[in-house]
């Protein structure tokens, strides 16, 4: 059918109902036709029905351009439109039938959903002279792309990219809708607000790279999804590999089952593309509302704290916030501002050296550096209280130049020509900086670098990964020696020997000092000291404190020893004068 003849059998159809009443075309200030250009000159569709039977009585060019691009949703033609029910675009049109029979019905707009297509409609009534009613008016557009574009923007405002999961503003918007409803709802049972940290996740990103630590956390999504899908339980991820869980209306029991079991679902290892498998784990913080807080803030930070404490506690396990957890976390940035105080003023931090000998002559041969800090408030602060806080501060690059750059240059005033031993940060391992570190500290000293060692854990080669590995390859290049130290202890691999040739392996105090009444630490340290000769590394036995411990290590084969029966720590000369000072405090 032509577009002229279409509108010219649309044009009786719509207005033999106008034309009911004599004299109203007299009324209408321009021509039927007139009034036809204009509607069809309409970028939105324009739908009139007929009051009785709702079937359509006119439609214009517009609303015909629209139909023919869904022609193939519709049980009829485009152009056979005409005189057809408008329940076509209905699945169900009872309730729209009846909205659209009611003379008295206000204007209203909605979404109809045709197939995979959206409507967006509009529709009011038309009245004539003296209130005649002409029937329902529909105006139309297609707003698929439109709705599917903005359905594409709440995705990526409300959910994570990576794992499909609601992001940390979606999780802020929940939690505060939630912590608002239930302050005023009287009944309500306590809000739970559990943090899940991931155990071990940062080393599969640094050794098998970024695009399997995607597919581990698609996968943790998957498991946490698989628990967290009831009723009351919302589920978000913050970033990285940092989880958040919202649930409402529980008890203690309830939410500590549903960390009890998200705990288990991370007892078996995850395997890799690569084949291999990585065993991680599952630390939780958890905080209620409003036992611990009303507030977002608050409730978060408190959770956070608790999340520290399953952390500081050991890893793969759940802890509910505590008050003394907050003075904790407070005595903890107390200690971080002094500390970077005292690095900033050089405040009382002081090497001491321990000595290194050789089992078979008796001679010194090196001395370890070792970092003390003095706070007239405080006291001494030992070391496993302020490094973890210089780690997690950001302070260990201004740690390890201290101590590296203390240490070449007593050693270089040291008359019997001993080496000096420095045990650097894991985390300063593999950032590219170390190195650098080294040599300015060389050359500041004048120390030769082959009266240098630098001593790293296993924990550094695992979270250094190939990094790690090339810095620890440009200070042998230097000369530098490199101890692995701790061995025996923790994720101890022999892989780890084979990624690097050590000059010195150091067997963990633990196991000499144990060796005395315990059969297996024994031959742990005997097979560590055989392993030494085969490979042809020196090894250090650490923590010999009697005559039998020094023997026994012998006989096992170890080329040096480190402990108490050889000297304790001492300060350097220059420092004596202020440790007086002091000591002579400390007394009164």
């Amino acid at each position: 059918m032509k577009t002229e003849s279409l509108a010219s059998q649309q044009q009786g159809c719509a207005f033999s109902a106008l034309s009911g009443q004599e004299g109203y075309v007299q009324t209408v200030a321009m021509s039927h036709s007139q009034l036809m250009r204009m509607l069809d000159q309409i970028p939105v569709g324009v739908m009139l029905l007929d009051p009785k039977t709702l079937c359509i009585s006119y439609y214009n060019e517009a609303s015909r351009k629209i139909l023919e691009q869904i022609s193939d949703l519709l049980p009829v033609a485009v152009d056979s439109l005409l005189g057809v029910n408008v329940d076509v675009f209905h699945k169900a049109p009872a309730e729209q039938r009846t909205l659209l029979m009611d003379a008295a019905m206000p204007p209203h707009r909605a979404r109809i959903h045709l197939g995979p297509e959206i409507l967006d409609l509009s529709v009011s009534r038309v009245f004539g002279p003296n209130g005649v009613d002409y029937g329902p008016m529909l105006t139309w557009s297609l707003v698929t792309a439109q709705v599917r574009a903005e359905e594409h923007v709440f995705r990526l405002a409300n959910y994570d990219i990576l794992t499909g999961l609601h992001n940390r503003a979606a999780f802020m918007e929940k939690l505060e809708s939630v912590l608002e409803s239930a302050g005023s709802d009287e009944k309500s049972l306590e809000t739970a607000m559990m943090f899940i940290d991931l155990d071990g996740f940062k080393i599969v990103n640094d050794t098998y790279g970024h695009a399997t630590g995607d597919l581990m956390l698609t996968h943790v999504a998957e498991v946490l999804g698989a628990l967290c899908r009831k009723a009351g339980v919302f589920l978000a991820r913050l970033g990285g590999d940092e989880f958040a869980v919202i649930v409402q209306n529980a008890s203690i029991e309830q939410v500590g089952l549903l960390a009890g079991r998200i705990i288990d679902a991370f007892e078996y290892p995850f395997v890799l593309p690569t084949g291999h498998q990585h065993q991680m784990g599952a630390s939780i913080g958890i905080a209620f509302s409003p036992e611990h807080g009303t507030q977002s803030s608050l409730l978060l930070s408190r959770a956070d704290m608790a999340l520290y404490a399953a952390k500081a506690g050991g890893k793969n396990m759940a802890r509910i916030f505590l008050p003394q957890m907050e003075e904790s976390v407070l005595m903890r940035s107390r200690l971080e501002r002094m500390l970077r105080d005292a690095f900033v003023h050089s405040r009382d931090m002081f090497v001491f050296y321990q000595p290194i000998v050789d089992l078979t002559s008796g001679q010194v041969v090196s001395r370890e550096a070792l970092m003390r800090w003095y706070d007239a408030s405080r006291g001494w602060i030992p070391p496993k209280d302020f490094i973890p806080v210089a780690e997690e501060a950001g302070l260990v690059y201004d740690l390890d130049s201290f101590v590296l750059h203390a240490a070449c240059r007593d050693a270089a005033a040291w008359s019997d020509g001993a080496s000096v031993a420095v045990n650097v940060s894991a985390s300063s391992v593999g950032q590219g900086r170390l190195p650098g570190v080294v040599a300015m500290a060389l050359a500041a000293s004048g120390l030769p670098a082959e009266r240098l060692s630098v001593e790293v854990t296993e924990t550094a080669l695992m979270s250094g990964g190939n990094e790690a590995l090339r810095d620890l390859q440009a200070l042998r290049d230097m000369g530098v020696g490199i101890s692995l130290d701790d061995f025996g202890t923790g994720f101890s691999s022999l892989a780890h020997l084979r990624a690097f040739p050590f000059d010195r392996i150091k067997i963990d105090g633990s196991f000499v000092q144990d060796g005395d009444r315990r059969s297996d630490c024994a031959a742990i340290v005997r097979a560590l000291a055989q392993l030494g000769v085969t490979l042809r590394v020196a090894t250090v036995a650490e923590g010999v404190e009697t005559v039998q411990q020094r023997q026994r290590v012998q006989e096992d084969g170890c080329t040096y020893a480190q402990g108490y029966l050889f000297g304790r720590p001492e300060p350097a000369l220059r420092d004596l004068s202020r440790l007086n000072e002091i000591n002579g405090q400390s007394l009164h």
